[in-house]
């Protein structure tokens, strides 16, 4: 087995409009710490795969098509190409094509597609001889974030008593020489353990800064879990969410590293050389078309009810009707023993933890906020109880994507069983 790596700086030099809370409406007033984007590329002469990690809300075509037409002209096939986004609440405003936010710096996002497939091409210059392991352990900085308002609906606030999924994967890359050369981990939260018009990392970048210090040389590279409906346990007395400050995101994401670094304390275990990449595509049955009183009624509410509204109605007359499910990706990475499912959605901790019940006997490693950003997939529980992942996160893109008023329940069957598939195929 190769193992090739490479990071690199992608903070901006500048202002910049910043994504991951509508709120905001200036660009960004500096940074606390540094957007990282890292490749790992393995390579056992027969096949080769890539996994990207970026300090990104998500990306859409706008980035995913040239990393992967990149990563096809260096040997790595799309289906064997994964990019995980970190998805920082504090990162520039890069989804073009379907993201919330539509101001955008095109000077910095031009140099950020170079900068990405160049990543690529230097983690491909780096294929050294390696062994590949896999460690794990669990962490409780996440507390789920459906909590009920005095009104009895779920609404963005701690509940300790629902689920998160603790547990951390640790993938070790060593030398023959018996150096650390990576080690890359995830943790299922939503890093938003901070606003405000600074960039950063949130968490994962002071969680892989605990195991940069205490590893030195190795490249610590954050893969983002299902953590769609889980925020950093920053809990005001009240019972409500804090924002910041910077201290308190540092020692969250400390705690992470420290997880981490036990984790490595023990036993990795050898993961082998065999790799192997497939995709599917999970369709997931959305709720229903939108009726002409539903759309008068978003006609007169915010700016983004305006906007989808008038998006939804112009699609409407064009094909008469919105589409009646939303394609999904599901990708699968197998690295020896290891079982690496990336979904691109915002995928509640119920349906990952929902995946490793239901194969037992597979070592699976659950990602969400892969490839193509496109929507909350929320869990039975949500379906059942409403609130904003279920009901009104549809309305936050440049177009109605084929969600009309968000997705049916059937679609965490959908989204599970394309993914049991394709393990079952592997």
């Amino acid at each position: 087995m190769k193992v090739g790596l490479a990071n690199t700086d992608i903070t901006p030099d500048r202002p910049t409009y910043m994504t991951g809370f509508a709120a905001r409406t200036e660009p960004s007033e500096g940074a606390y710490n540094r957007l990282e984007a890292s490749a790992m590329v393995f390579d056992n002469g027969a096949t080769r795969l890539g996994i990207m990690a970026v300090d990104l809300v998500g990306v859409d075509e706008y980035l995913l098509d040239p990393i992967r037409a990149k990563a096809t002209d260096l040997g790595i096939p799309p289906e064997c190409m994964l990019v995980n986004c970190s998805h920082t609440h504090c990162a520039p405003a890069c989804r073009r094509v379907r993201g919330s936010c539509r101001k955008f710096d095109d000077e910095y996002l031009t140099e950020l597609i170079g900068k990405l497939q160049a990543l690529l091409q230097a983690a491909v210059g780096d294929l050294q001889e390696s062994r590949v392991q896999l460690a794990a352990t669990q962490c409780t900085l996440g507390i789920n974030r459906r909590g009920r308002r005095a009104d009895g609906r779920p609404g963005m606030l701690p509940d300790p008593s629902k689920p998160i999924d603790p547990d951390v994967p640790v993938l070790r890359v060593v030398s023959p020489a018996g150096d650390v050369r990576a080690v890359a981990f995830s943790y299922a939260c939503h890093p938003t353990t901070m606003g405000g018009q600074l960039l950063g990392t949130d968490f994962p970048g002071p969680g892989r800064d605990a195991v940069r210090q205490a590893i030195p040389g190795c490249l610590p590279v954050f893969l983002q879990g299902c953590g769609g409906d889980v925020k950093p346990r920053n809990v005001t007395a009240k019972g409500t969410f804090a924002s910041g400050p910077v201290e308190v995101v540092y020692e969250i994401g400390h705690e992470l590293g420290r997880a981490v670094l036990c984790a490595l304390a023990g036993h990795p275990s050898d993961l082998g050389e065999q790799l192997a990449g497939a995709s599917a595509i999970a369709q997931l049955p959305a709720k229903g078309q939108p009726s002409e009183q539903e759309l008068e009624t978003l006609l007169q509410g915010s700016e983004w009810e305006r906007a989808w509204a008038q998006a939804a109605r112009r699609t409407i007359e064009h094909k008469g009707r919105l589409a009646d499910a939303l394609p999904m990706e599901v990708q699968l990475l197998t690295i020896g023993d290891l079982h690496i499912i990336g979904m691109g959605g915002e995928v509640s901790c119920e349906i990952g933890l929902e995946l490793k019940h239901r194969l037992p006997q597979t070592t699976l490693w659950t990602l969400g906020y892969s490839n193509l950003l496109r929507c909350y997939v929320a869990s039975r529980g949500a379906h059942s109880e409403g609130g904003y992942e279920v009901d009104r996160s549809f309305l936050y893109s440049l177009t109605p994507e084929p969600r009309p008023l968000g997705l049916a329940p059937e679609s965490v069957d959908a989204l599970i069983d394309t993914a049991m598939q394709l393990v079952a195929s592997a």
